[in-house]
């Protein structure tokens, strides 16, 4: 659409949809020059169109990658879309036509703390990761402790059998 990569973004975010319906035929988008220069419109279904091939090619890339590694079939309860990207309208229409399988928007809305601020599928894998790295460090450290600690006492119980023996 020959914009700046900024502009592009929040032409994204305000006017974007993951699938092109009847409602954008015929409608266009002012875009103001903020060089002084003339205005010029852009056709809002020509956006919509640019932006589903491309989300429809990203998510038909990632479902053959899926079914190359044999896990598509694996995957029952359906697909966690993440990322900023989420916030498109329709985009859960688009990924669950494209993956045959339910879709919803991962969340963070299981953390305490500034809930409403990171609650926001942007947020959600990083958070993920951080809860995941953590848990499993917790569960390492138990482990841990349970095995010196199973050590120690059975050394214990071992000599306390020596010394009731002599």
């Amino acid at each position: 659409m020959k914009v700046p990569l900024g502009r592009a973004e929040q032409l994204k975010i305000d006017y974007g949809s993951a699938i092109v319906d009847d409602r954008s035929k015929g409608q266009s988008i002012a875009l103001a020059n903020d060089l002084g220069m003339q205005e010029r419109t852009i056709s809002l279904e020509h956006l919509r169109r640019i932006m589903s091939a491309r989300l429809e090619e990203t998510f038909e890339i990632m479902a053959q990658e899926l079914d190359e590694a044999g896990l598509l079939n694996q995957i029952r309860e359906g697909v966690v879309l993440c990322g900023g990207c989420t916030r498109i309208p329709e985009i859960q229409k688009l990924a669950a036509r494209v993956f045959g399988l339910p879709v919803q928007i991962g969340r963070t809305n299981s953390i305490s703390g500034l809930k409403s601020a990171l609650d926001q599928p942007e947020f959600a894998t990083g958070i993920g990761l951080a809860r995941y790295g953590s848990y499993e460090m917790r569960k390492r450290a138990a482990q841990k402790g349970s095995l010196t600690g199973g050590l120690k006492k059975s050394i214990n119980q071992i000599f306390r059998f020596a010394g009731a023996t002599e």
